[in-house]
């Protein structure tokens, strides 16, 4: 009866370690995946990175190019009102000589 238990355990055994075996594959089947996945997402992180960077720099062209057009568009309204403030000092130049004149007209004896 000994030898029969013996053997008994014999065969747990071995079918334990037949289904510990399976289970390992599984395991490395699995893990082999998840390294599949990691790499496809690696690639694709990288790729991300270098479509973002390329962005962040057109980005920063685009935002030169419109404060350059800013500082344009100050520097015309700058000229304008300096256009406009000569102007006024015209008007009022020539229009205090007209006074003048037409005053020196009517008190002209």
């Amino acid at each position: 009866m000994h030898a029969r238990a013996n053997q008994e355990r014999a065969m747990t055994d071995e079918s334990r370690i037949a289904k510990w075996e399976s289970d390992v594959q599984h395991l490395q089947t699995d893990v082999t995946e998840i390294k599949g996945g990691i790499k496809s997402l690696r690639s694709a992180f990288d790729l991300l990175r270098t479509e973002f960077l390329s962005f962040k720099i057109e980005v920063a062209k685009e935002f030169t190019e419109v404060a350059k057009e800013f500082g344009s568009v100050r520097t015309s309204i700058e000229s304008l009102r300096t256009a406009i403030e000569r102007a006024k000092l015209w008007m009022v130049v020539t229009g205090a000589g007209m006074a003048a004149l037409a005053l020196a007209r009517y008190l002209k004896p």
